[in-house]
């Protein structure tokens, strides 16, 4: 199954902060560390944060909810709550993060916990709103998930259980998609992979995963290409065989497609967005985790 480095190597964050009206700084007698944070994800599970805990709340759970009291304030006093907005957090574009969880995933967070701190600073964050706090938040929140997931993977294992696919003749077919994605998988050749006949796989994965396993291979090569053009030097032509494209125009199109824009643009795009003195570039140091 999944690895833990497959998993980061292949986690695409964007975060869209909740707009709201500027907010004064926090003083000494509300501080940041006693606010709570709610930060919704695409899919409908909730990240919580109460000083002390963090709460992974899965989709349709009560606990999720905004006027639930959030577990981990201090002596019963429920702190104020700072809406931070909204986290689309996949897979190589594909599989959503926590889409699985039928449990909540709780951490308590020690006073030095790396942890707590990054929730902290993004709390400030989006309470002081200083310029650039888009950029911050979404480094901050990358930061934290990543740090979040290290620790699950610490305590299960080699692998996290909420993101694995629990049909392991499924599990079987996503692995093969995931070492493999610049091959020509026909629908066939998964449900083989997987010991299951073609209808039976095809309604069985859009049912585990949401979607079907042709669209899960185009979200992931989709996914894989924007890796490499954020992080080599790969002319476009070399990447698009990498990613299972044999038409630099095909590929061309299809990443337009699902990011917006052409695969030079975003490169571009993203080389600015890191170079020093960008706002998202100043951030970067909070990326590292």
């Amino acid at each position: 199954m999944m690895t833990l480095e497959q998993l980061l190597d292949g986690l695409d964050v964007e975060f869209e902060p909740r707009i709201l009206e500027p907010r004064p700084a926090p003083d000494s007698t509300h501080p940041v560390s006693s606010r709570s944070a709610v930060i919704e994800l695409v899919g409908g599970a909730t990240v919580r944060f109460s000083g002390d805990r963090v709460i992974v709340v899965p989709p349709n759970s009560r606990a999720g909810c905004p006027d639930e009291p959030i577990a981990g304030s201090r002596n019963g006093v429920r702190a104020a709550v700072v809406d931070c907005g909204r986290i689309r957090a996949v897979y190589h574009g594909s599989l959503g993060l926590f889409d699985h969880l039928r449990e909540p995933l709780v951490q308590d967070l020690a006073g030095d916990d790396p942890i707590r701190h990054v929730l902290e600073q993004l709390v400030d964050e989006m309470v002081v709103r200083p310029p650039g706090f888009r950029a911050m938040a979404e480094a901050l929140v990358r930061r934290c998930l990543i740090l979040l997931l290290r620790r699950c993977f610490e305590q299960d294992g080699d692998r996290l259980s909420c993101l694995a696919i629990e049909d392991a003749r499924l599990g079987r077919a996503a692995d093969a998609m995931q070492a493999r994605p610049e091959h020509a998988f026909s629908l066939m050749e998964l449900a083989e992979v997987a010991g299951m006949s073609r209808s039976v796989f095809a309604a069985a994965f859009v049912h585990a995963v949401g979607q079907s396993p042709m669209v899960f291979l185009k979200a992931l090569r989709l996914g894989r290409a924007a890796e490499l053009l954020r992080h080599t030097d790969l002319p476009v032509k070399s990447v698009s065989p990498r990613v299972g494209y044999s038409s630099r125009s095909a590929f061309t199109r299809a990443f337009v497609a699902r990011h917006g824009v052409g695969p030079m643009a975003f490169r571009a795009a993203a080389r600015d967005s890191a170079a020093p003195g960008s706002a998202a570039g100043s951030s970067s140091g909070a990326q590292a985790a």
